[in-house]
């Protein structure tokens, strides 16, 4: 059995059934179980998830997750960084006691090849793996050194892909430690669950190669004209496990006008779960 978990509100109920479905189509022989946080998707819409989910033999377990947070905490800063975007950090008080590890996913990823060296990694005593964008963040590390007030940090980890140590979470952190420090950091925070998850869990996360479980597009394109022999469909297709779509540039929502090579993988998905979108995709791989 593979944990998964997802956390996201109604809007990203949409592309969270192409990465299902892109996770589901390459794990032919493994079984899933998913479980949801949310803080307010509609009862049809998760049955709707639920039965999408079960008619692969796989099960997805919705769990509400807004109690952590009073009415007063306005947490929510725009559409696209809603409460939502924190509930995956409550995962070890929230998933059932007998779940010692999950693999947490953002919703606006593709899977295009095998999770699992991932997801039965050895976590060498850390709470976490996920990746780091180092090329990209130890410009503004200083920044985000003095930003967050964690001085010691030599590093910046992406939150779109993380491995959960649910044991290990379980006890040494404190749900209510996690609140308090969203609250006291609101006013500086800029990608805010992930700066959060930086601020309190630097210090115990193995790092893992983005290149493989956390390739971004965008970076996608400028490393295909450095490294063309490296970058390319081919290579893409042989070693990365995780497209991420982060970012405001979303394939689902720019349809034939997003520019970037990488999204071929998630209109390919998209086509399975949504036979009637109309995409046009011009390969754009310079293969």
């Amino acid at each position: 059995m593979i944990n998964l978990l997802f956390s996201l509100n109604e809007h990203y109920v949409y592309p969270l059934k192409v990465l299902i479905r892109s996770i589901v189509d390459k794990h032919p022989d493994d079984t899933f179980c998913m479980y949801l946080l949310h803080a307010g998707i509609s009862k049809q819409r998760l049955k709707d998830l639920q039965d999408y989910v079960e008619t692969d033999g796989h099960s997805l377990i919705p769990i509400y997750s807004r109690d952590f947070f009073k009415t007063s905490d306005k947490v929510a800063i725009t559409r696209y960084y809603a409460l939502e975007m924190y509930l995956w950090m409550f995962a070890p008080y929230l998933l059932p006691d007998e779940v010692d590890r999950v693999l947490y996913l953002d919703p606006d990823i593709i899977c295009i090849n095998d999770l699992k060296p991932l997801y039965q990694k050895d976590f060498h005593g850390n709470a976490f793996v996920a990746t780091s964008y180092k090329y990209k963040t130890k410009w503004v590390q200083p920044f985000n050194n003095l930003r967050l007030r964690n001085f010691d940090s030599e590093n910046y980890f992406n939150s779109g892909v993380v491995l959960m140590n649910l044991k290990k979470l379980r006890q040494i952190e404190r749900a209510q430690h996690i609140v308090d420090v969203i609250r006291e950091n609101k006013s500086v925070l800029i990608l805010p669950d992930q700066d959060i998850f930086n601020l309190v869990f630097n210090n115990d996360i193995l790092e893992e190669d983005w290149r493989v479980y956390n390739m971004n597009p965008k970076v996608y394109e400028k490393l295909k004209i450095l490294f063309p022999h490296k970058f390319s469909y081919a290579r893409v297709e042989e070693r990365v496990v995780f497209i991420h779509y982060s970012g405001k540039h979303k394939p689902w929502n720019e349809r034939e006008k997003y520019k970037y090579a990488l999204g071929k993988y998630y209109f390919e998905n998209e086509r399975k779960v949504y036979p009637s979108s109309e995409t046009v995709w011009a390969d754009r791989s310079g293969r």
